[in-house]
């Protein structure tokens, strides 16, 4: 039922301070008759409860992402005869229906407040006397392998770091692979394993099981002295970052975190989950509490709070770079001070992300080079930040590129008399970033999306012309459009994943709704746009932005669905900034992305197949959707 406007109000009942208050008002609706419905009002603000309509598109004001509410009122049903809260039923033509139903909006409110408040003052730190722990001897901080031969002749070796068990391999080619790419191992420059698991050479060093033959203390003394790496583990350090490609990171993450009462070091997937317990003061305490760390996927975005309950980036300065320098001499600079994408790095480097000083407030040492440069046999645990050669930077002036940082190769200075003889190494210089640090080497190559600056740049048809024919194009694409209902509106439905009913919680995919709303929804997330409105957020609550008008549609490499609209978009939700930018964030986890025409053309994700309905089209004498396929040219 569309009401048209409001006839009369009966005046509210009084409410606590604080509190909601319900009353009466009697609208007209588009048939032209009048119906009575309730009102609830809040700090000033009322809020009609039309019947057949969810609190998403009730709450006007956004009172749940404003904090006014603690969430959905428990239970909400509205019909054009009663209204349901908590489970009991008020009817509208009830003379004390206004009154009974205040009362049981209110007795609601406080019990969630109540509820909230009772949470906070449980979550507040106890003061116990407890024993103080000895801390852990130097030796304990570095990790060491550990060889064994079982009864049978098989070999095992063990990395441990004080009575943790890091990692365990067998005496075969994967097993030393594995090590490597934790970055528990230095890469030999020869590595050689026998066919029967029995005898392996390292750089020439023969270490041998066969026939009853144990070299177990000769291995274990070799890969301690040689090829132990100081760089990714030890010396206080207590984030261990793994690879893990079923992980939706590609990366497993382990840190000593209170669980149960007991302090427990375990391996967790590297997502949301797991660095919000990085992140606890009370169940790890490894993090500054002024520090945060969001997943923006793909990147890692480290800020710092501010006094006014905002947030900021770390400071562009040298000591929020972290330096790495590989097995091959390759040295890794990561700026923090910026997005940083972990596609980008490898298990090593994101270890050393994670434990430098200006993350991890226990770490006391400086980023090392991940091969120990001291005497043959001797595996240093400390040594002085690596020097980075000072490279010139040429001039830019492409007006659309992207800089991307180039190896640059520089023959590293000869070895000290007093040290062995050997080539000298090549070091190669890989920057991660686009500051200060990461200056020093450049590439200029245009941008990914350059090649839709003239797609783009034709006004777009009226909205529901780009709409219908959009959503045809898209279906056609993804080839399964089947009829279905968006709440209570017929609508038609394109899946991307398992589920085919939109009306199943679990379906993901694309929706165009009988009155022209084009959208996206996955597990309850969702982005929609109907005669320049959007709605962004979830389908119980969304914020919405008037005045932001459909441009065109895409996806991208990842299958990921891409609304691409007018710019100025973020500050028309009439929300702070960081509610747009949290929202915008959560639905990208989810499958979809909203982006300005300036942003997609300077973005460095790349838009794979890109639909728009040009508002003036020379060849046809009706509105059709046009398909723009990424060119070949534009994959480099």
């Amino acid at each position: 039922m569309n009401t048209l406007e409001t006839q009369t109000r009966v005046p509210a009942q009084p409410a606590t301070p604080g509190g909601i208050t319900v009353s009466k008002a009697v609208v007209i609706t588009e048939s032209g008759k009048e119906a009575g419905i309730f009102t609830m009002t809040l700090a000033g603000e009322t809020i009609d409860l039309l019947p057949l309509r969810d609190w998403g598109q009730l709450d006007a004001y956004k009172w749940r992402a404003r904090g006014k509410l603690p969430g959905t009122p428990a239970g909400l049903e509205v019909t054009p005869d009663h209204v349901k809260v908590t489970g009991e039923k008020v009817l509208i033509n009830d003379p004390e229906g206004a009154a009974k139903l205040q009362r049981l909006l209110n007795d609601w409110l406080i019990l969630e407040r109540g509820t909230f408040e009772l949470a906070q003052k449980r979550a507040q730190p106890k003061r116990t006397l407890v024993t103080q722990e000895a801390p852990p001897r130097p030796e304990e901080l570095v990790p060491r392998f550990q060889v064994q031969a079982d009864q049978k002749g098989q070999v095992h070796i063990n990395c441990v770091q004080g009575k943790e068990t890091l990692a365990t391999i067998g005496l075969n080619q994967l097993g030393f692979n594995s090590l490597f790419n934790q970055g528990l191992m230095h890469k030999p420059r020869s590595l050689k394993v026998g066919a029967l698991h029995d005898w392996v050479e390292l750089d020439g060093e023969l270490c041998s099981f066969e026939k009853g033959k144990n070299d177990a203390a000769k291995l274990e003394r070799v890969l301690n002295e040689r090829y132990l790496s100081a760089a990714a583990l030890g010396q206080g350090k207590e984030v261990v970052v793994f690879p893990n490609a079923a992980s939706s990171t590609g990366f497993d993450i382990q840190f000593p975190a209170k669980m149960g009462g007991t302090v427990e070091s375990r391996r967790r997937p590297l997502n949301e989950e797991a660095l919000v317990l990085l992140q606890d003061p009370e169940k790890c305490g490894l993090l500054p509490k002024d520090l945060v760390i969001k997943l923006s996927r793909p990147n890692l975005i480290f800020k710092r709070k501010t006094p006014d309950g905002g947030e900021r980036y770390l400071n562009a300065r040298p000591e929020n770079a972290v330096t790495v320098i590989g097995d091959e001499g390759e040295v890794t600079v990561i700026e923090l001070f910026k997005p940083v994408n972990y596609l980008h790095l490898t298990a090593v480097e994101l270890t050393a992300v994670f434990n430098h000083p200006a993350i991890n407030q226990h770490s006391k040492v400086v980023p090392q080079p991940s091969r120990p440069e001291g005497q043959p046999g001797q595996a240093q645990v400390s040594a002085p930040p690596p020097a980075v050669p000072q490279l010139q930077a040429p001039a830019i002036t492409a007006s659309a590129a992207v800089i991307e940082t180039e190896p640059v190769t520089v023959t590293a200075p000869p070895p000290e008399p007093s040290q062995p003889a050997e080539p000298a190494r090549p070091v190669v210089l890989k920057l991660v970033g686009g500051g200060p640090a990461a200056q020093a080497a450049q590439k200029i190559r245009p941008l990914p999306n350059a090649w839709l600056q003239p797609i783009l740049a034709h006004p777009p048809a009226a909205h529901d012309w780009l709409a219908h024919l959009a959503y045809s194009k898209m279906a056609e694409h993804f080839g399964n459009s089947a009829e279905g209902y968006f709440g209570p509106i017929p609508c038609w439905a394109c899946s991307l994943g398992e589920v085919e009913d939109i009306s199943d919680l679990a379906f993901k995919g694309i929706f165009l709704t009988q009155k022209g709303g084009l959208g996206y929804v996955s597990r309850g997330h969702l982005a929609r746009f109907r005669n320049e409105v959007a709605f962004i957020g979830t389908l119980e609550s969304t914020i919405e932005a008037i005045g932001v008008k459909l441009v065109a549609t895409a996806t991208d490499a990842e299958q990921r669905i891409a609304f691409i609209v007018t710019e100025g978009y973020r500050t028309k939700f009439g929300m702070p900034e960081q509610t747009v930018v949290e929202e915008l964030a959560c639905l990208k986890t989810y499958g979809a992305v909203v982006m300005s025409v300036n942003e997609v053309l300077h973005s460095l994700e790349a838009l794979e197949v890109v639909w728009t309905v040009p508002a003036e089209q020379v060849e046809s004498n009706e509105l059709e959707a046009v398909e723009s396929v990424r060119p070949s040219s534009a994959l480099a």
